[in-house]
Protein backbone atom coordinates (compact mmCIF):
# COMPACT_ATOMS: atom_id res chain seq x y z
CA UNK A 1 0.00 0.00 0.00
CA UNK A 2 1.37 3.41 -0.97
CA UNK A 3 1.39 6.60 1.03
CA UNK A 4 -0.02 9.94 -0.04
CA UNK A 5 2.13 13.06 0.09
CA UNK A 6 0.45 14.40 3.20
CA UNK A 7 0.48 13.90 6.94
CA UNK A 8 -2.04 12.65 9.44
CA UNK A 9 -3.17 15.62 11.60
CA UNK A 10 -3.37 13.43 14.71
CA UNK A 11 -0.05 11.61 14.48
CA UNK A 12 2.04 13.80 12.20
CA UNK A 13 2.91 10.67 10.20
CA UNK A 14 2.23 9.92 6.53
CA UNK A 15 -1.40 9.56 5.48
CA UNK A 16 -2.24 6.14 4.08
CA UNK A 17 -3.63 5.81 0.57
CA UNK A 18 -6.99 4.74 1.94
CA UNK A 19 -7.19 7.98 3.94
CA UNK A 20 -6.39 9.99 0.83
CA UNK A 21 -9.13 8.21 -1.10
CA UNK A 22 -11.54 8.45 1.84
CA UNK A 23 -10.98 12.22 2.07
CA UNK A 24 -11.40 12.61 -1.69
CA UNK A 25 -14.71 10.72 -1.74
CA UNK A 26 -15.86 12.62 1.34
CA UNK A 27 -15.02 15.88 -0.43
CA UNK A 28 -17.06 14.85 -3.47
CA UNK A 29 -20.04 14.06 -1.26
CA UNK A 30 -19.77 17.34 0.63
CA UNK A 31 -19.45 19.30 -2.62
CA UNK A 32 -22.43 17.54 -4.19
CA UNK A 33 -20.34 15.71 -6.81
CA UNK A 34 -21.75 12.45 -5.46
CA UNK A 35 -25.47 12.59 -4.73
CA UNK A 36 -27.58 10.88 -2.04
CA UNK A 37 -28.66 7.49 -3.35
CA UNK A 38 -25.86 7.29 -5.92
CA UNK A 39 -24.15 3.90 -6.16
CA UNK A 40 -20.41 3.88 -5.49
CA UNK A 41 -18.75 1.47 -7.92
CA UNK A 42 -15.43 0.34 -6.54
CA UNK A 43 -13.84 -0.42 -9.92
CA UNK A 44 -14.59 3.10 -11.20
CA UNK A 45 -13.33 4.76 -8.03
CA UNK A 46 -10.15 2.65 -8.11
CA UNK A 47 -9.42 3.82 -11.67
CA UNK A 48 -10.28 7.41 -10.81
CA UNK A 49 -7.85 7.57 -7.88
CA UNK A 50 -5.21 5.21 -9.25
CA UNK A 51 -5.39 2.71 -6.41
CA UNK A 52 -6.33 -0.93 -5.92
CA UNK A 53 -9.98 -1.86 -5.32
CA UNK A 54 -9.00 -3.06 -1.85
CA UNK A 55 -7.96 0.51 -0.97
CA UNK A 56 -11.32 1.85 -2.16
CA UNK A 57 -13.13 -0.85 -0.18
CA UNK A 58 -11.31 0.14 3.01
CA UNK A 59 -12.03 3.82 2.37
CA UNK A 60 -15.74 3.16 1.88
CA UNK A 61 -15.85 1.15 5.10
CA UNK A 62 -14.45 4.15 6.97
CA UNK A 63 -17.02 6.43 5.34
CA UNK A 64 -19.74 3.95 6.26
CA UNK A 65 -18.73 4.36 9.90
CA UNK A 66 -19.17 8.13 9.59
CA UNK A 67 -22.63 7.71 8.04
CA UNK A 68 -21.78 9.22 4.65
CA UNK A 69 -22.21 5.94 2.78
CA UNK A 70 -24.33 2.87 3.43
CA UNK A 71 -24.22 -0.76 2.33
CA UNK A 72 -27.31 -2.27 0.72
CA UNK A 73 -27.41 -6.08 0.74
CA UNK A 74 -26.45 -7.61 -2.62
CA UNK A 75 -26.36 -4.17 -4.27
CA UNK A 76 -23.21 -2.51 -2.94
CA UNK A 77 -22.35 0.85 -1.41
CA UNK A 78 -24.42 4.01 -1.88
CA UNK A 79 -24.17 7.63 -0.79
CA UNK A 80 -26.40 8.02 2.26
CA UNK A 81 -29.45 10.24 2.27
CA UNK A 82 -28.89 12.03 5.56
CA UNK A 83 -32.09 13.02 7.29
CA UNK A 84 -32.43 15.52 10.13
CA UNK A 85 -32.97 12.78 12.72
CA UNK A 86 -29.55 11.28 11.99
CA UNK A 87 -27.91 14.67 12.43
CA UNK A 88 -29.80 15.37 15.65
CA UNK A 89 -28.69 11.97 16.99
CA UNK A 90 -25.10 12.94 16.15
CA UNK A 91 -25.49 16.10 18.26
CA UNK A 92 -26.71 14.01 21.20
CA UNK A 93 -23.52 11.98 20.97
CA UNK A 94 -21.47 15.16 20.65
CA UNK A 95 -22.98 16.48 23.87
CA UNK A 96 -21.70 13.49 25.85
CA UNK A 97 -18.29 13.23 24.21
CA UNK A 98 -17.46 16.92 24.27
CA UNK A 99 -18.60 17.25 27.84
CA UNK A 100 -16.23 14.45 28.77
CA UNK A 101 -13.47 16.05 26.69
CA UNK A 102 -13.84 19.35 28.56
CA UNK A 103 -13.67 17.48 31.88
CA UNK A 104 -10.48 15.66 30.82
CA UNK A 105 -8.99 18.92 29.53
CA UNK A 106 -8.96 20.21 33.10
CA UNK A 107 -6.37 17.56 33.87
CA UNK A 108 -4.47 17.33 30.61
CA UNK A 109 -4.69 20.60 28.64
CA UNK A 110 -1.44 22.54 28.40
CA UNK A 111 -0.96 26.29 28.29
CA UNK A 112 -0.44 25.96 24.53
CA UNK A 113 -3.77 24.11 24.23
CA UNK A 114 -5.56 26.88 26.12
CA UNK A 115 -3.92 29.56 24.00
CA UNK A 116 -5.01 27.74 20.84
CA UNK A 117 -8.58 27.54 22.12
CA UNK A 118 -8.54 31.25 22.95
CA UNK A 119 -7.21 32.06 19.48
CA UNK A 120 -9.79 29.84 17.77
CA UNK A 121 -12.57 31.50 19.77
CA UNK A 122 -11.48 34.88 18.49
CA UNK A 123 -11.17 33.68 14.91
CA UNK A 124 -14.63 32.09 14.94
CA UNK A 125 -16.13 35.34 16.17
CA UNK A 126 -14.22 37.52 13.70
CA UNK A 127 -15.24 35.38 10.72
CA UNK A 128 -18.84 35.58 11.89
CA UNK A 129 -18.64 39.38 12.07
CA UNK A 130 -17.20 39.41 8.55
CA UNK A 131 -20.09 37.29 7.30
CA UNK A 132 -17.88 34.42 6.12
CA UNK A 133 -20.18 31.72 7.47
CA UNK A 134 -18.50 28.79 5.72
CA UNK A 135 -15.09 29.69 7.16
CA UNK A 136 -16.66 30.43 10.54
CA UNK A 137 -18.30 26.99 10.64
CA UNK A 138 -15.03 25.31 9.70
CA UNK A 139 -13.18 27.22 12.42
CA UNK A 140 -15.90 26.37 14.93
CA UNK A 141 -15.47 22.67 14.16
CA UNK A 142 -11.74 23.13 14.66
CA UNK A 143 -12.35 24.65 18.11
CA UNK A 144 -14.40 21.64 19.17
CA UNK A 145 -11.93 19.14 17.77
CA UNK A 146 -9.12 20.97 19.57
CA UNK A 147 -10.82 20.29 22.89
CA UNK A 148 -11.02 16.61 21.94
CA UNK A 149 -7.30 16.53 21.17
CA UNK A 150 -6.43 18.45 24.34
CA UNK A 151 -8.21 15.78 26.38
CA UNK A 152 -5.34 13.44 25.39
CA UNK A 153 -7.82 10.59 24.85
CA UNK A 154 -6.86 9.09 21.51
CA UNK A 155 -9.78 6.70 21.36
CA UNK A 156 -12.21 9.58 21.76
CA UNK A 157 -10.50 11.40 18.90
CA UNK A 158 -11.11 8.39 16.65
CA UNK A 159 -14.70 7.87 17.80
CA UNK A 160 -15.65 11.48 17.13
CA UNK A 161 -14.65 11.27 13.46
CA UNK A 162 -18.12 10.21 12.35
CA UNK A 163 -20.11 13.01 13.93
CA UNK A 164 -17.46 15.61 13.03
CA UNK A 165 -18.00 14.79 9.36
CA UNK A 166 -21.77 14.97 9.76
CA UNK A 167 -21.35 18.41 11.30
CA UNK A 168 -20.20 19.68 7.90
CA UNK A 169 -23.79 19.38 6.68
CA UNK A 170 -25.45 21.65 9.18
CA UNK A 171 -25.47 25.21 10.40
CA UNK A 172 -26.90 25.85 13.85
CA UNK A 173 -27.54 29.52 12.96
CA UNK A 174 -26.85 30.89 16.43
CA UNK A 175 -25.92 34.40 17.57
CA UNK A 176 -22.16 34.80 17.12
CA UNK A 177 -21.72 36.84 20.31
CA UNK A 178 -23.46 34.17 22.35
CA UNK A 179 -21.34 31.44 20.77
CA UNK A 180 -18.19 33.41 21.57
CA UNK A 181 -19.28 33.81 25.19
CA UNK A 182 -19.97 30.09 25.54
CA UNK A 183 -16.60 29.18 24.01
CA UNK A 184 -14.81 31.52 26.41
CA UNK A 185 -16.74 30.16 29.41
CA UNK A 186 -15.63 26.62 28.52
CA UNK A 187 -12.00 27.65 28.14
CA UNK A 188 -12.03 29.61 31.41
CA UNK A 189 -13.52 26.67 33.32
CA UNK A 190 -10.79 24.40 31.93
CA UNK A 191 -8.14 26.97 32.77
CA UNK A 192 -9.47 27.19 36.34
CA UNK A 193 -9.39 23.38 36.66
CA UNK A 194 -13.13 23.13 37.32
CA UNK A 195 -14.17 19.81 35.72
CA UNK A 196 -17.87 19.87 36.69
CA UNK A 197 -18.58 23.35 35.29
CA UNK A 198 -16.37 22.67 32.26
CA UNK A 199 -18.32 19.53 31.40
CA UNK A 200 -21.73 21.14 31.91
CA UNK A 201 -20.77 24.25 29.91
CA UNK A 202 -19.53 22.12 27.01
CA UNK A 203 -22.67 19.98 27.09
CA UNK A 204 -24.94 23.03 27.27
CA UNK A 205 -23.13 24.59 24.30
CA UNK A 206 -23.69 21.54 22.08
CA UNK A 207 -27.24 21.14 23.40
CA UNK A 208 -28.06 24.72 22.37
CA UNK A 209 -26.84 24.00 18.83
CA UNK A 210 -28.95 20.84 18.67
CA UNK A 211 -32.04 22.69 19.83
CA UNK A 212 -31.44 25.34 17.17
CA UNK A 213 -31.44 22.61 14.52
CA UNK A 214 -34.55 21.05 16.03
CA UNK A 215 -36.29 24.43 15.75
CA UNK A 216 -35.30 24.67 12.10
CA UNK A 217 -36.76 21.20 11.51
CA UNK A 218 -40.00 22.12 13.30
CA UNK A 219 -40.29 25.32 11.24
CA UNK A 220 -39.57 23.49 7.99
CA UNK A 221 -36.47 25.55 7.24
CA UNK A 222 -33.81 22.90 7.86
CA UNK A 223 -31.96 21.12 5.05
CA UNK A 224 -28.59 19.32 4.99
CA UNK A 225 -26.08 21.49 3.17
CA UNK A 226 -25.84 19.16 0.17
CA UNK A 227 -29.59 19.51 -0.40
CA UNK A 228 -29.25 23.28 -0.36
CA UNK A 229 -26.41 23.05 -2.89
CA UNK A 230 -28.43 20.76 -5.15
CA UNK A 231 -31.40 23.13 -5.18
CA UNK A 232 -29.17 26.10 -5.97
CA UNK A 233 -27.62 24.47 -9.04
Amino acid sequence: MTHAHSTDPETGGPTLARHRVRDAIQGLILAGGLRPGQRLIQQELARRFGVAQSVVRESLLELQFSGLVEAVDNLGMFVSGLGPQTLIEAYRIREVFEGLAARLCCRHASRADLQDLDDLTGRVHQLGREGDLAAMSAMDRQFHYRTILASRNRLMARLTEGYRVLGMFVSAERDIDQVRGEHLDIVRAIEADEPDPAEELARAHVRAARRSIERQVAEGTFAPRWVAQEEAE
